[in-house]
């Protein structure tokens, strides 16, 4: 698919073929990034530029519209962004400082930043916002996060994570989603990108948050295996990728509800002895209780090359949807 012009809403207009080729051209991006693991510094990549930057967005704006707290998602936009040398106007408090306070629509905001920039991303608690401010603006729009929806990017960098580490050999891996399945948008969005490669799926909740049934049978139609455990300990050894997830604190009624499901699933020394050498333990951040800190310098653990994956994910899918 020729993602030019396109509003990036959901995982469900990515297959195979244009993930491939997406994740080839984070390759590209990695590079121009260079070796520097902090800060927009860097070495000159094949790709253009120095420093760590390209110029192929130079003279064009992306406005980052957050009405939901995010600290990766929306430092990893504007930082993509500016390595591609474009420039960023940024709304991280929307709910509070935004024209919604003044009962705008989504539908105006979204025409009326259209007039400031060139690529929108965004983020908000309802499910299809992102879609609605979309319907009314006149640039492209990226869904940065709807609610317990979709988070397309997120699975973007999820599955390049695992794509890059396996060399692009994902059938017959064996994959662990654990924790709040009901409500994370990010296993949600997993399922829609990894059931296009031979998968086995192992997911791991308590009967209240289990994976919500029309994406299990989705699964299942596309011939994928899937299992559906309470216990952890009994499965995490048969798994090459274990995709942990916090409680959605947030989705919940009241903390006191959300509050019967923390610590259930904890992912510690112990539990790391008992997976796989070469298995990897992803998780989207930020993690509250679910991974102990214990665990942060085992080679295993690449949630913190995530997020920096994530920088190369959203260089190369930005890129795209500008025509660049």
């Amino acid at each position: 698919m020729n993602f030019k012009g396109q509003d990036i809403l959901s995982t469900k207009q990515f297959d195979k073929v244009s993930m491939e080729r997406l994740f080839s051209r984070a390759q590209e991006m990695e590079k121009i990034m260079g070796g520097q693991r902090g800060g927009l510094g860097g070495s000159a990549g094949s790709s253009g530029g120095s420093d760590g930057f390209s110029r192929i967005l130079d003279g064009k704006v992306l406005a980052t519209l957050f009405f939901e707290p995010s600290t990766r998602t929306r430092f990893s936009f504007e930082t993509a962004f500016l390595r591609l040398g474009g420039a960023v106007i940024s709304g991280a408090d929307m709910m509070a400082t935004s024209s919604v306070k003044k009962k705008e629509t989504l539908y105006d905001t979204g025409k009326v930043v259209s007039q400031f920039a060139d690529l929108i991303a965004m983020r908000h608690p309802a499910v299809g916002s992102v879609a609605e401010l979309a319907r009314g603006a006149d640039v492209p729009v990226i869904n940065a996060g709807d609610g317990p929806n979709q988070h397309p990017t997120q699975a973007l960098l999820d599955v390049y994570t695992m794509w890059k580490e396996w060399g692009g050999q994902l059938d017959g891996k064996v994959v662990a989603m654990v924790g709040d399945l009901k409500n994370g948008r990010v296993p949600h969005s997993q399922c829609d990108l990894l059931k296009f490669w031979k998968v086995r799926f192992v997911f791991v909740a308590p009967e209240a948050l289990k994976m919500p049934e029309e994406i299990v049978a989705e699964l299942k139609e596309a011939g994928r295996e899937v299992r559906e455990v309470e216990d952890l300990g009994s499965v995490i050894g048969e798994a090459d990728a274990v995709c942990a997830t916090r409680i959605q604190e947030e989705r919940f009624s009241s903390p006191k509800e959300a509050a019967k499901y923390m610590g259930l699933y904890v992912i510690d020394s112990a539990m790391m002895g008992r997976m796989k050498s070469d298995a990897l333990l992803l998780h989207p951040l930020p993690r509250v209780n679910e991974i102990a800190v214990e665990v942060d310098g085992d080679p295993r653990a690449r949630y913190f090359e995530q997020v920096r994956n994530g920088v190369a994910v959203r260089m190369a899918l930005m890129a795209e949807v500008l025509g660049r």
